[in-house]
């Protein structure tokens, strides 16, 4: 592990151009030659903001390539292989397989990005950022990223997906995860309980997927995510008390049973943008920012590798399928946002203690997390609520 601090990286505060100076300070990364010979040429990038308080800690991850740490507020500790003290300006050089992590310093804690390199494959989508950097610091003229560069359907759909991933970056119930009040007690306490409503239901949504699926490409993956994610619901409600918290919500339910309609009605295609890009791309975001708030559960950090390894699968497998209709795709990959905006803003209206507050199942019977532990069985009671006992 290697620190360099910006005040070493060469500097110029005024630029001539078109009769005009454009004043600040700016400093080129590549200008500096032991960050250069570090950059990749090549590669995808996996950007995420950090931000933690005195005492807050990022727990060490290993890193299967190469990583970088730019600190811009505050100060704290690099752990790891080794711990190394850090204010802001210093940039952080982790290399490949190195254990990386943070903890938030004395006064004010501290503020990150970090950045990992990725082999770039041109074949492959671009999973965590739509953003490649490919081509950084070239001057050979290299047309790699010319705006006349034919792109996959999938891939215009991965960066409208992009612009929506964005939005949901900026909903209340992101705004309140990363403000001061999300650290309360009472609103993790709440957020928890919502979480574990949406966290049910998604468990059907998976089910029901598996039930309809039909190509065999699809009926694979369906099958292998499942199994990726049976049970979580049931991890999440040990991180609090079910019995202190709603098991019901109308809106949350209301949008949850959307999605186990369309696992039935939808296209092969259609369920993959749903789960896939959707589903998992929300998530991406959510449990990565959740992490600031539960930094003591290893369940968010966990999800949040995993639900980018579950984007990846959707991609391949959109890819493998011939002759994409963008149109009803396009419909698709709205629709999902727009229902996952109405599970998040239900969310957070519960965590804030906003708007009401969710209840006990209208009826009196058990739960969804407590309805039998068999994913078939949870599958059913779902399947009668919307076809009315016929399946």
């Amino acid at each position: 592990m290697r620190v360099v601090n910006t005040a070493d990286i060469p500097a110029f505060e005024s630029l001539k151009a078109d009769e005009r100076t454009l004043l600040g300070l700016l400093m080129d990364i590549r200008k500096h030659a032991e960050l250069s010979a570090y950059l990749p040429e090549a590669c995808r990038l996996s950007l995420r903001w950090v931000r933690l308080l005195e005492g807050q800690p990022l727990r060490p991850r290993s890193l299967l390539g190469k990583g970088m740490i730019v600190v811009t507020e505050g100060s704290g500790e690099v752990i790891g292989d080794s711990t190394r003290r850090v204010q802001a300006g210093d940039i952080v050089m982790v290399p490949p397989g190195g254990l990386q992590g943070l903890v938030g310093g004395a006064p004010d804690g501290l503020s990150a990005l970090s950045i990992h390199f990725e082999e770039f494959d041109e074949s492959e989508a671009r999973w965590d950022t739509p953003c490649l950097c490919a081509g950084l610091g070239r001057d050979d003229g290299a047309d790699e990223a010319s705006p006349n560069r034919a792109v996959s359907p999938v891939d215009l759909l991965v960066e409208e997906n992009e612009v929506h991933a964005r939005e949901f970056a900026g909903s209340p119930l992101m705004q309140l995860i990363r403000s001061e009040r999300g650290l309360r007690e009472d609103v993790k306490r709440r957020m928890l309980g919502a979480l574990q409503i949406w966290s049910n239901a998604f468990q059907k949504v998976l089910c029901a997927r598996v039930v309809f699926e039909s190509h065999p490409g699809a009926i694979t993956i369906a099958e292998r995510h499942l199994a990726d994610e049976v049970g979580h619901n049931r991890r999440l409600s040990r991180m609090h008390d079910p019995r202190s918290s709603p098991s019901w919500d109308r809106g949350i339910a209301a949008a949850s049973s959307w999605f186990i309609e369309r696992m039935g009605s939808a296209s092969t295609e259609e369920r993959t943008v749903l789960v896939h890009f959707v589903i998992e791309r929300c998530a991406d975001i959510l449990l990565t920012a959740a992490q600031r708030i539960f930094p003591d559960s290893d369940y968010f950090a966990t999800h949040a590798e995993v639900d980018a390894e579950h984007f990846k699968l959707g991609y391949s497998l959109l890819k493998d399928l011939p002759g994409l209709d963008l149109v009803p795709l396009r419909g698709a990959l709205t629709e999902g946002w727009q229902m996952m905006n109405l599970i998040c803003q239900r969310i957070s209206d519960i965590a804030a203690g906003d708007g009401g507050v969710a209840t006990e199942t209208p009826d009196g019977s058990a739960s969804p997390g407590e309805i039998a532990r068999d994913p078939r069985r949870e599958l059913t009671a779902a399947l009668d609520g919307l076809y009315g006992g016929v399946m």
